[in-house]
């Protein structure tokens, strides 16, 4: 019986885009099974932002926390702008404002622009953000910005290392914009979409 109730939350998880996406746009993200892995979606008034997380060991812990494969999580989330009061450039105003976050709660902090797990794209922003305690104890993450009408989509990996990369790289491949509300016809067209990887 314990353990039924630990499988109920992924249950109605895995089936919220066909329960819950029907009227209206929902507020958490959603997730599609797909045969390696998961396309995500996350709505924020009429656009979302899509990705995929590619591998079957992917493991939902909520709408927002993904452990991606043993020891490397990940966290969707939105920023307003109100929040991040720069309406010029508003990936970096994000990143500053994540890292002053941290300057506040850390010994130190160390960041660097990873444009190598980019390419070409001007609508993302990869930092990979080191945070040391009073002990030299050290977290790292990748933060990935998506730039969109009224604010940042962003999804952070952790931790940051070198063998890490690809999957950030391959993550942020599939981080898009989708300027289209988040409803019923939306969500089939997702659910609808090849389930190979791209």
């Amino acid at each position: 019986m314990k353990r039924l109730v630990q499988l109920l939350p992924l249950g109605a998880l895995i089936l919220l885009p066909v329960n819950v996406v029907q009227a209206e746009t929902p507020e958490d993200p959603v997730y599609l099974k797909t045969s390696n892995g998961w396309t995500g979606a996350y709505a924020h008034g009429n656009e979302y932002a899509e990705f995929r997380v590619i591998g079957n060991g992917a493991k939902l812990q909520d709408p927002y926390h993904i452990l991606l494969q043993k020891n490397i999580g990940m966290m969707v989330s939105f920023v307003d702008k109100k929040e991040l009061q720069n309406d010029g450039d508003l990936l970096s105003a994000h990143a500053q404002w994540e890292i002053n976050y941290w300057h506040q709660h850390a010994s130190r902090v160390e960041s660097n622009i990873r444009e190598d797990l980019i390419g070409t794209r001007k609508d993302v922003k990869v930092t990979e953000i080191r945070v040391y305690n009073d002990a030299a104890a050290q977290m790292s993450s990748y933060l990935i910005g998506l730039v969109a009408k009224d604010g940042v989509f962003a999804v952070s990996v952790s931790p940051a290392k070198k063998d890490v990369d690809p999957l950030v790289r391959e993550l942020v491949s599939s981080f898009k914009l989708v300027p289209r509300n988040l409803d019923a016809e939306e969500a089939r067209r997702l659910s609808s979409e090849p389930k190979a990887q791209r």
